[in-house]
């Protein structure tokens, strides 16, 4: 496969439950694709094993030889060194696992491994939600809550190497219990799983709603889904729910524009499909509690690549 451009990359979403392959364009389009499932109960060496499959299958279907590709880039569910190992992966039970490493012992291309969270943000800044822009932070919101930052269409690492860690911004102290240890923070008020304990919460405490009929009327059914879902419908509780985690994510987005003042604030992950029932109060927070000259220059919108923006992001990362 000739490219004027040059050669492809190959992009790597590695998930707790899938591997979402893709061969990547330097213009970020997808070019073949590859879905396989992480197998991480069997460990990390499967879980690498499975990867060079992927990254096998794609440049095939691309007919692309593996060392004529630009890279392989992995955005990893993790806390990422400088070095390309995952510090802490609790969806994949790693610690310390020097994932560059050990792809780099199976693949004659050069590998680059980041957050995934950052590298959707890399991906959205050059060919999604904010495409040209030369500063973006995105916000995903799915069971956790992650961020990344680019600044002048590259991405940011800080000290780090993992900062936009959104999700444990302190939002309301001596708030609810977040999974790090903290209370308070916007992950333990605005998360899929922070909508999913308040449900039940008011479930259990009496108050009717239709996420429970959508959940055949049993209250450990009751996802993230269904309650955005009744809260489209009109629903009290469901609405109720959703607005308070928008509030909250508002006053975050709040905080990054008076902080970072990007051009865009691009909202992503499952939750943000909910569409503008989450978005419209979310940026109203925002707008009240950002200083006007500042706000104006801040773009809010929903991401555009959903489901892609890991690997293509990924992909991005090579060149």
């Amino acid at each position: 496969m000739a490219h004027s451009t040059g050669s492809p990359a190959v992009g790597i979403d590695l998930g707790g439950t899938n591997i979402k392959t893709a061969l990547i364009s330097r213009e970020g389009r997808i070019l073949a694709r590859d879905l396989r499932p992480t197998g991480a109960q069997d460990g990390a060496e499967a879980v690498v094993r499975h990867m060079v499959e992927g990254v096998e299958a794609t440049a095939a279907q691309g007919g692309v030889a593996l060392k004529d590709l630009a890279g392989v880039g992995v955005g990893v569910p993790a806390v990422i060194s400088r070095q390309g190992v995952a510090v802490l992966a609790p969806n994949l039970h790693w610690r310390d696992f020097p994932v560059r490493a050990a792809l780099q012992d199976h693949l004659p291309a050069p590998v680059r491994v980041d957050n995934d969270a950052s590298v959707a943000a890399l991906a959205e800044a050059r060919v999604g939600s904010g495409a040209g822009c030369a500063s973006l932070f995105f916000i995903t919101i799915g069971t956790g809550i992650g961020g990344g930052i680019v600044f002048d269409g590259r991405l940011y690492h800080g000290a780090s190497f993992d900062p936009g860690e959104i999700g444990h911004v302190c939002i309301l102290p001596d708030g609810p219990l977040c999974g790090c240890g903290q209370k308070g923070c916007l992950e333990a008020l605005s998360s899929g799983t922070a909508m999913v304990r308040d449900a039940r919460a008011a479930l259990a405490g009496g108050r009717r709603s239709k996420a429970l009929d959508l959940a055949e009327g049993r209250a450990e059914r009751v996802t993230p889904e269904v309650i955005c879902h009744a809260a489209q419908e009109g629903d009290g509780m469901a609405r109720d729910i959703v607005r308070s985690a928008a509030e909250y994510l508002g006053i975050a987005v709040s905080n990054v524009i008076h902080l970072l003042s990007p051009e865009v604030i691009a909202i992503g992950g499952g939750i943000s499909e909910a569409g503008p029932i989450l978005l419209d109060p979310l940026i109203e927070t925002a707008r009240r509690r950002t200083l006007p000259g500042m706000f104006a220059h801040t773009r809010v919108v929903q991401a555009q690549l959903r489901n892609d923006a890991g690997a293509i992001g990924a992909g991005l990362l090579v060149f």
